[in-house]
């Protein structure tokens, strides 16, 4: 027979909200896409020849790194946002480098 779980402290976590993931990377992915672009005319003003097909691609990959790391910051943002431990949520007091407060060894 398996031990029962802890109950679960603290209200139940909402769940997280899909539309404002993908909303964060839409807008991080044009973002991403607007300095793919920029990055394009400069290569373009440039001596270098890089072939079309490079271009692309690299115009591509940019924009989806852009699509992607939007959409983890925010759902990263919303499981923080939910977790229920009340620790978690307590302001923290920033520590002052060279002072001789309580944390200092």
């Amino acid at each position: 027979m398996s031990p029962t779980p802890p109950p679960p402290i603290g209200p139940p976590s909402p769940p997280l909200r899909g539309g404002r993931v993908v909303a964060a990377g839409l807008i991080a992915g044009s973002a991403g896409l607007a300095i793919a672009l920029f990055l394009r005319a400069i290569v373009a003003n440039t001596p270098v020849r890089v072939s079309s097909y490079t271009l692309f691609w690299s115009t591509v990959l940019v924009g989806g790194f852009g699509v992607v790391a939007g959409m983890a910051v925010e759902a990263v943002r919303q499981l923080q946002a939910s977790n229920p431990d009340p620790e978690y949520h307590r302001q923290h007091r920033a520590r002052r480098r060279g002072g001789n407060g309580p944390h200092e060894p």
